[in-house]
């Protein structure tokens, strides 16, 4: 494996997520409070039926970890995977995205119906990472992209919501994770830089992929949503 400077990777990966963002209709619309608040609404429950299956990809990292003895970097990545998961429980993310529901005006979240979308974004971490011939560091890589991508969201969604959509309550949830996502992207690269038998830039690689994704299932929602109107109205 080439050697690769964490800070560097940081920033590489950062500037690839302000591109990203630039070319992104949901959070440009949403910046400059152009989207009507229904079509929000409907964003942001697709948003909270995939995150409840978030933890699941946490899973296949653990799934496709080395043994301990034949990686010297085993007990970092397990234990970056510990703390992103306790975060998930501890942290009661359920809760405060009910909270973010109800403030929303959405009063009953069981009743929402996933798009197709939503349920192909939900299971794409797992077709894509969890066959025999792609290896744990790549979905480690790209578990850590998801991660390093979330505080830039959060911050465009948080300011949006509260200068053009009246929100003042509610919004822990995305304002908890500014800083912890980071922490997590720290710790998962830093396991991955000890000791990974996976060429660097295939690292990267799955890091680039999963935030292109995961912008892109944003915008591909808001499609969806936009497609709907039209069709209702046509």
């Amino acid at each position: 494996m080439q050697e690769f400077d964490n800070r560097a990777v940081s920033e590489s990966l950062g500037l690839y997520i302000r591109e990203r963002l630039a070319e992104s209709d949901f959070f440009a619309g949403i910046s400059a409070g152009q989207i009507p608040p229904e079509h929000v609404r409907e964003v942001f429950c697709q948003y909270y039926l995939w995150r409840s299956k978030f933890h699941r990809w946490f899973g296949v990292c653990v799934a496709k970890s080395a043994p301990f003895g034949a990686a010297m970097n085993a007990s970092l990545v397990l234990g970056g995977l510990i703390t992103c998961l306790a975060e998930e429980v501890k942290g009661n993310h359920h809760g405060l995205a009910l909270s973010f529901l109800s403030a929303l005006g959405v009063d009953n979240p069981a009743r929402i119906a996933a798009l197709p979308v939503t349920d192909a974004y939900a299971e794409s971490f797992l077709r894509c990472y969890f066959p025999a011939d792609r290896s744990g560091d790549e979905a480690l890589a790209a578990l850590a992209g998801r991660e390093l991508v979330v505080p830039s969201l959060n911050r465009i969604i948080t300011s949006a919501l509260t200068r053009h959509y009246g929100m003042t309550s509610g919004l822990e949830f995305f304002s908890l994770h500014e800083d912890i996502e980071t922490e997590h992207f720290q710790a998962l690269w830093e396991a991955l830089a000890r000791e990974s038998r996976t060429d660097s830039r295939k690292l990267i690689e799955a890091a680039r992929l999963e935030i292109w994704e995961h912008i892109t299932f944003w915008d591909d929602v808001y499609s969806v949503v936009l497609g709907a109107q039209q069709s209702l109205a046509s």
